[in-house]
């Protein structure tokens, strides 16, 4: 199904057989990540706004397309002109997640974390399905050093959505104490005391010693 067919059935409100059509298409494995992040988002979208018949189907499209819009000015550096947009948006619907989530990626791409996370809380509460903002959520915490921010906000929205695969890898490393890839940029390594340091860099000379150069290299990125 295109996205217009989609919304033709979203203004007519026909769509609880699409809606578990995208639920099996969530689950499959086959499906690629640009699929899986299609289905994941209407999901969300009709779970938390179309459903509970928040707004109308035509409102719902139109909001969608402003906020892509904000979303590519905010992409193309055009940060003010992206922000004017989001607070039209909010001036008449105050409450649209995606709005805020916008605002948050914003936030978080200019470094303001703290920023960030509160404008990712506000999307979370205003479409608690929306799992992106929880995984946001937990990515602000994650930088601030305080993973403690996240649970109530992880386990509600494993209670709407039990075996969403992002929620409990997420999660799962909370439990561990990891984190996922996409973070690894925005978190600052502790610096090493002085006899860790020696240690690791007399671990370093046996290496080149003995001609291990794949693990030297390893071992100098994890120095530096």
């Amino acid at each position: 199904m295109t996205f217009a067919e989609y919304n033709a059935r979203l203004c007519n409100k026909d769509l609880q057989e699409y809606f578990q059509l995208l639920l099996l298409e969530r689950a499959d494995p086959k499906n690629t990540d640009t699929e899986n992040e299609t289905a994941k988002d209407i999901i969300a979208e009709l779970q938390g706004i179309v459903f509970p018949g928040n707004f109308s189907g035509h409102t719902i499209i139109e909001l969608r397309e402003q906020n892509e819009i904000a979303a590519d000015l905010a992409e193309q550096g055009k940060i003010d002109e992206s922000i004017a947009k989001i607070q039209q948006i909010l001036e008449i619907h105050p409450e649209h997640y995606s709005a805020f989530y916008t605002l948050g990626l914003i936030s978080f791409g200019q470094g303001n974390i703290p920023e960030a996370l509160e404008r990712f809380k506000e999307a979370f509460e205003y479409n608690p399905f929306f799992t992106d903002a929880v995984l946001r959520i937990y990515d602000c915490c994650v930088c601030m050093g305080n993973t403690s921010a996240i649970e109530e906000s992880l386990n509600k929205a494993l209670m709407l959505q039990p075996e969403d695969p992002e929620l409990l890898e997420t999660k799962q490393h909370l439990k561990d104490g990891t984190f996922p890839k996409r973070l690894a940029e925005h978190i600052k390594k502790p610096p090493l005391e002085k006899q860790e340091l020696k240690a690791e860099l007399l671990k370093l000379k046996q290496l080149l010693e003995s001609g291990n150069s794949t693990e030297a290299l390893q071992k100098i990125r994890t120095l530096v």
